[in-house]
């Protein structure tokens, strides 16, 4: 059996992880506007009480907020690129193997946290945070591909902007014409035309995923 101390920090874990979730799917439906503490203790069938249990306040619930945008929309893909290796693209796909095939980015809550951002300096600044991390780490795979230090930051910056573009705009592909469009996107972003032997949708998935062209059958 746990101690009873280690046992209570679970509990209060497992709760506050519950309204944080909940203040996520709220903020990202409705904008920060919706996101008081009456919605949101309704939302979850219990008392504005049950919230001062596990917070000590609104700004408490919002910065753990911030911190789950973080965990959930920025660390793995800075973590992805940093584990695949020296290989500039082998980081690329696995940004995108983390992006396009399992999802681990919501760009609604990136959408969200940038809306958030304009009224709330706090929220600006832990967005400028995490743009610039991400941009470096695009850096530093540009740099990995080639390019000098000039032309790394100018074409991370371009890269970056063309993504925050497509979630902002909220453009919603067919999957596998989507996945078809990443080979052009692929070439136009980094110079590079690996993607371009993949004929079908199937075989752009299975390039991402393993990092290998695929494998052509003789005729």
């Amino acid at each position: 059996m746990p101690e009873p101390n280690l046992l209570q920090s679970r509990m209060s874990h497992a709760a506050r992880t519950v309204w944080v979730d909940a203040a996520r799917d709220i903020l990202i439906a409705g904008g920060v506007s919706a996101l008081n503490l009456r919605g949101l203790a309704a939302s979850l069938g219990v008392t504005t009480g049950a919230f001062y249990s596990v917070f000590s306040g609104l700004e408490d619930l919002h910065e753990a907020l911030r911190q789950t945008w973080l965990d959930q929309n920025v660390t793995p893909m800075i973590d992805a690129m940093a584990k695949a290796g020296p290989d500039g693209f082998q980081q690329y796909l696995a940004a995108l193997r983390l992006t396009v095939l399992e999802g681990g980015v919501d760009p609604r809550f990136d959408n969200a946290i940038r809306d958030w951002a304009h009224s709330a300096p706090r929220t600006a600044e832990v967005l400028a945070g995490a743009d610039a991390q991400r941009i470096c780490a695009l850096e530093r795979m540009f740099r990995a591909l080639g390019d000098d230090e000039k032309r790394a930051p100018i074409r991370a910056r371009i890269a970056y902007f063309h993504q925050v573009g497509y979630s902002t705009l909220e453009i919603h592909d067919v999957p596998d014409e989507r996945l078809l469009n990443l080979r052009f996107y692929a070439e136009a972003l980094t110079d590079r035309t690996d993607l371009m032997v993949c004929e079908t949708a199937d075989e752009v998935r299975q390039f991402i995923l393993t990092g290998k062209p695929p494998e052509k059958t003789k005729k």
